[in-house]
């Protein structure tokens, strides 16, 4: 083929906006037509093609916040969530995150504190349970006498089968009871499923 040749077949071919050339086999040009708004191209049968994506609603991703608990001194507490931001597939309730499908899911949580006289060498510990036992710990220390705000945070890719469940747990040796951060920037749980 020459070229003037080839940009021939091209105009003749190419008939709308958004078409796109390829070669349906060796040597053999042809069109795609453009694709609907939200499709993206894909390959089907070895040839591409336009797609409607999968919905990102079968993934699971959620978000609760705030928290009014009392955390007793040297104890584990579940933290009891106040608001539920987000829960695509409907797994969170009662401040507890139950799989419907197996997986691998990336779990952050953060507990912070109300304004308080943080004593030295205090620690302050937010834990991801799972199916009831401590599975991961993310612990900061109050190093010295001071009055204010901390926030301890954990993050882990856990390993769910069907059914298994995720609370967030904190613990603080302080000798007086903590009380969680009501805001959401300072307590908060997020879970989303990364790999089935």
């Amino acid at each position: 083929m020459t070229r003037a040749r080839d940009v021939a077949n091209i105009d003749g071919i190419l008939t709308t906006t958004g078409d796109t050339f390829y070669a349906s086999a060796a040597a053999t040009p042809a069109r795609l037509g453009v694709g609907s708004t939200g499709q993206v191209l894909t390959v089907a049968s070895g040839l591409p093609s336009w797609a409607t994506p999968t919905a990102v609603g079968n993934f699971t991703h959620i978000n609760a916040s705030g928290s009014t608990t009392s955390f007793a001194s040297s104890a584990d507490v579940k933290v009891l969530f106040t608001t539920e931001n987000y829960d695509t597939l409907g797994e969170f309730a009662s401040s507890r995150f139950t799989a419907t499908t197996a997986g691998y899911y990336l779990v952050c949580a953060g507990v912070g504190t109300d304004p308080q006289a943080l004593g030295a060498n205090t620690l302050y510990a937010t834990s991801i349970y799972k199916n009831g036992s401590n599975a991961f710990r993310g612990a900061v220390y109050a190093v010295y006498n001071v009055t204010g705000r901390l926030s301890a945070r954990v993050s882990a890719v856990v390993s769910l089968a069907v059914n298994d469940y995720i609370e967030i747990y904190f613990n603080q040796n302080a000798t007086t009871t903590t009380t969680g951060a009501a805001d959401g920037p300072q307590t908060f749980v997020t879970i989303d499923r990364i790999v089935s």
